[in-house]
């Protein structure tokens, strides 16, 4: 089983401080950690578009450049 917490990282304690208990998890338990870097760049500046609108895109593409796209 996955799930995704948060946590605060103090680095002169090398602790990671959670928002709050960890249900299910036994005290001293040893548990996988998986970091985001959060640093990273979210793609929140790459525009979306709707369903229709890709589909228009891929059209425009596959007149443009000749390609066969499933629309």
């Amino acid at each position: 089983m996955s799930r995704t917490i948060e946590a605060e990282y103090i680095a002169e304690e090398k602790v990671l401080k959670l928002t709050e208990p960890l249900a299910g998890v036994r005290n001293h338990e040893m548990v996988s950690v998986t970091l985001n870097d959060p640093a990273a760049p979210e793609r929140g500046d790459w525009p979306t578009v709707s369903e229709e609108g890709g589909r228009d895109l891929a059209r425009a593409v596959r007149d443009a450049f000749g390609r066969d796209i499933a629309v």
